[in-house]
Formats: C-alpha cells, structure tokens, sequence
C-alpha cells in the first residue's frame, strides 16, 4: 500500500477549536463519501496533544512549531491513486474535497506527499495501539547535503534500530517509518496548490502510558538524548517538526 501523508496547517482566521471540529466533524464525513470513487482504504487525522510534551520535544532539538494536524490516507497501490483521479468522477470528487479543504487549509504553510511504510517493529501483539493512545509525530526534512536515498539509508538501517533498543526505557508500543516516494508526483501536486515542499517523511511512535517503566528516569532520559544526537546525522531539524498527537479512524476498509 501507499500513503498519502498531509501536513495541515489551518487558516489565520479560524481558531484551533473551530479549525479541529471542521476538520473532524465536517471534512472527515466529506471524505468518507468520496471513499469508493477514489479508492480510497484508510483515512487517519492525527490531532495536536500535550503541548508540554510537544513543546520540549521541539525546543530540545530546534525544530519549528508544530503543525495543526496530519491527515493519512492510504490506497492499495500508487497505480490505483493515479487512476482514480483520471476518472471524470474521481476529478469531480477531488474538486469537491479541495474546494471544502480551502476553508479551512492554509494551503501555502501546509504540504502533501506520497510515502511507503515501514514498519519497524510492533510490540502490541498485532493488535494495534490502544484507541487514544498518544502518538510522537515527526515530521522529518532531510539534512543539507544528504540525497533523499542516503537520508532514507540512514533513517532505515541505522536509526530505526537504535530506537528499537530503547523501546522498552521509553515505553514504546509501535513504531513506523514512512519514506517519501514518487518525487514528480509530489511536485505536481505541491505546484497545484502552492504548498511547502515536499518532506522526506515521516516518524510515527506510539507510546504505551500504562507499560511499567523498564528503567529509572534517568536511563529513559539518556536514551532519548542518544536518540536525538543520532537524528542530526540525517535530519535538518530547523525545517522538521515533532509534536504529540492522537488519531482519530475516520473510515478503516483495510480489515
């Protein structure tokens, strides 16, 4: 499967409140409804949470604000994508969602990408993180002077392991990598719109609140600090963002 990722940022004028509920309460039901003509499987927004928490995962590492949300949406293939935007219907269908995303989006501070995930490990039993359970959200642009492949080589070989080994100090349940893929697509659909650029992709770990600790809080703290020194080998951090956040399933056709 592939994944469209969508770093939302909301208009000026609309508050967090009034942006969150449109966005779930409104948009979601819109989207779902167009589900069959654009084929689509799965449909995830991630809303902000723990501002505190998101705060100091920012400061540490000199990130940029956070963003207003993250919406997935997945289809089975980058073919079945392409073709279901080729249909007349599937075009009035994507006219439909962007004239009611201009509402809200602001286009020009937020940015679309396709990804392929890669699931690094899952110590939930295959069952899925617990409905709610919080989730880091990292959304990761490549450091200057490294290719996408060699930042993705890096994020996959070397780093995804070394998070594995501290799974247990910092309470980890799931963890994702989704690498950004098709770089024409993506800068077809970054120049319709006007959007940022394109990421390398994203980080998504679930943390599990109720684990038993594994280790004293000084362990845990100096496991997050190596984590965060073997990012600056391939994240440019002054143009990523990392905040906390908790999904809301709008439609799953997956199961």
């Amino acid at each position: 499967m592939i994944k469209l990722v969508y770093v939302i940022v909301r208009r000026a004028e609309l508050s967090e409140e009034v942006f969150r509920k449109y966005w779930l309460e409104q948009h979601g039901p819109l989207v779902a409804a167009q589900a069959g003509v654009l084929r689509l499987r799965k449909y995830v927004q991630s809303h902000p949470i723990d501002e505190e928490a998101s705060e100091g995962m920012r400061a540490v590492r000199g990130m940029r604000p956070r963003a207003d949300g993250l919406t997935e949406v997945w289809w089975d293939s980058l073919e079945d994508f392409q073709a279901a935007y080729a249909t007349p219907e599937g075009q009035a269908a994507g006219r439909i969602l962007a004239e009611d995303e201009a509402k809200f989006i602001d286009f020009e501070k937020s940015a679309v990408f396709l990804t392929e995930e890669h699931l690094i490990f899952d110590h939930t039993g295959g069952r899925g993180p617990a409905p709610g359970a919080p989730k880091a959200t990292y959304l990761l642009t490549r450091r200057d002077g490294l290719t996408q492949a060699e930042c993705h080589d890096t994020w996959l070989r070397d780093h995804g392991p070394l998070v594995a080994s501290f799974a247990g100090p910092l309470r980890m349940a799931r963890y994702v990598q989704s690498h950004a893929i098709a770089p024409e697509v993506n800068a077809g659909m970054q120049a319709g719109r006007n959007y940022e650029p394109p990421l390398d992709g994203i980080t998504e770990v679930w943390v599990d609140p109720d684990a038993q600790p594994s280790a004293t809080l000084e362990e845990a703290r100096d496991a997050a600090m190596a984590l965060v020194e073997d990012e600056r080998r391939f994240v440019q951090m002054d143009r990523s963002r990392l905040f906390m956040s908790r999904e809301h399933v709008i439609f799953d056709h997956t199961r």
